[in-house]
């Protein structure tokens, strides 16, 4: 069981904290909704999966445009927190795992 498979079960038990995981830097299940850069919020210089899935400006990205065209093309994740259900935090663990592969961690 890795990070992201802990945050979702931490969620499952807690599914009113969804929003706080991913408003908040220091919850348990962040890692779940950390920028497609790995970077805290207040430092990174890309969006979240849902900022940039629901980027109709497009004033959100992924590291490369390849990435960001990728996120907005997976209509499996929501475009605003409200709409994040607990069905959907396995597409954000996938996800997660894959930009930490890529980015060699």
């Amino acid at each position: 069981m890795d990070k992201y498979d802990q945050a979702i079960a931490y969620l499952h038990e807690h599914p009113e904290e969804i929003e706080d995981a991913w408003h908040l830097g220091s919850h348990p299940a962040e890692c779940l909704f950390v920028p497609t850069d790995g970077k805290l919020f207040a430092d990174s210089q890309c969006g979240c999966l849902t900022q940039i899935a629901g980027d109709a400006y497009d004033y959100f990205s992924a590291p490369t445009l390849e990435l960001t065209a990728e996120i907005r093309a997976d209509h499996r994740i929501p475009h605003d927190v409200k709409d994040i259900r607990l069905e959907d935090l396995p597409v954000f663990a996938e996800w997660q795992r894959r930009l930490e592969r890529e980015r060699g961690e």
